[in-house]
């Protein structure tokens, strides 16, 4: 492991000339003589403690990042943290598993900014014991990161704990790496909510506009639909249905859960509508036909990015609704009109997976292993 002053002097040199700046312009800024830094760069010496300050603003980092290692990763740290939990994957430079982790949810829309730190900077502190963490590199994909200032909060944090080199998004991105790596081809994502990405040289999004504009194919919409119907029934306008048996018929009692949970609430009944539909009642049975004809015009409108493609274009569906695929999946290739060949498979790894890659790692399993 480099003593202090290596660190130091391998960050100097790198942030010096990450900021374009001469050792002779560094030292004009500092009001020391050239042959200062160099010694430095060198390792021989280090500054005076009261000239970090100056020195960490001229290079745009602070103490921590002058001495902290940064040099190339040796490990590889993939979060995905979702609505309900977190998982962590610790990789090596071999692609072997070092480690994994599940803790709690850390969206910062819905538990907070400071909890969801407290999540990710224990599962950091946790995953990489024992190992200098300026040796690590992470991509953390959460949920609900495009609220405030969430997503430079959560990097600046990493960054201050030491990580070598620090990436985040959204946790649909971790998605998209484990379905597709670098490749080109299109990832839908059938969870609470619903979105396409296609890819062919550049991502485009599909639908993913929340609950409020359309989620096809989503839990919350089925589950939405299902308490339409519901309702409807209890209202004495609508068809009889066997939803309103597996829902109950207090209506005011799941309007009230539907206000104060919203789509998560929603979410929670769309295997009932797949239930039902299964044992053959129509309007559940009507309800996911619906939504897999508006998720159908979709995804067709996503396969006209890859219009001239002779190779089949990979498919990935993901999400919690894929679990009820079979069910699905024949209308769903029925309703595709495309201009190019295409195939359809599920995600076959876990999403913490492809934020490993997003990291900059490998791992040699499909991480049957991890939680």
């Amino acid at each position: 492991m480099p003593c202090e002053k290596d660190r130091f002097a391998l960050n100097l040199k790198k942030l010096r000339k990450e900021k374009a700046l001469s050792q002779k312009k560094l030292a004009e800024i500092l009001g020391y003589s050239p042959k200062s830094v160099s010694k430095w760069e060198s390792g021989a010496a280090l500054p005076p403690s009261e000239l970090l300050p100056d020195l960490a603003r001229a290079l745009g980092t602070d103490a921590n990042g002058l001495f902290s290692f940064r040099g190339e990763p040796e490990y590889f740290l993939g979060i995905d943290g979702g609505g309900t939990k977190t998982a962590f994957l610790l990789t090596d430079a071999r692609g072997e598993t070092v480690k994994t982790l599940a803790l709690g949810a850390c969206n910062p829309a819905s538990s907070g900014i400071g909890a969801a730190l407290e999540i990710l900077l224990g599962g950091f502190g946790e995953v990489t014991s024992g190992i200098d963490p300026g040796k690590v590199s992470v991509h953390a994909g959460i949920a609900g990161i495009s609220v405030g200032n969430s997503a430079q909060e959560i990097k600046s944090a990493f960054e201050k704990a030491g990580a070598a080199r620090v990436s985040v998004s959204n946790d649909a991105k971790n998605i998209v790496s484990a379905g597709l790596g670098d490749g080109n081809g299109i990832v839908a994502i059938l969870g609470t909510g619903s979105v396409i990405i296609a890819r062919r040289n550049k991502e485009r999004q599909i639908g993913g506009y929340g609950h409020l504009i359309d989620d096809a194919l989503s839990g919350s919409e089925i589950g939405r639909a299902c308490l339409e119907a519901v309702l409807a029934e209890i209202d004495g306008w609508g068809e009889p249905t066997s939803l309103t048996r597996r829902t109950g018929r207090d209506g005011k009692a799941l309007i009230k859960r539907l206000y104060a949970e919203g789509k998560k609430f929603a979410a929670t009944l769309a295997p009932a509508v797949f239930e039902c539909a299964a044992e053959g009642d129509a309007k559940a049975k009507e309800i996911l036909s619906d939504n897999v004809r508006r998720f159908a015009a979709q995804l067709s409108g996503a396969l006209k990015d890859f219009r001239g493609c002779e190779e089949p274009v990979k498919v990935i569906l993901a999400g919690g609704i894929t679990k009820d695929a079979d069910f699905f999946l024949p209308e769903l290739k029925e309703r595709i009109v495309s201009p190019a060949p295409y195939e359809i498979s599920l995600l076959d790894s876990k999403p913490v997976i492809g934020a490993v890659k997003l990291a900059g790692g490998t791992i040699k399993n499909k991480g049957e292993q991890i939680q």
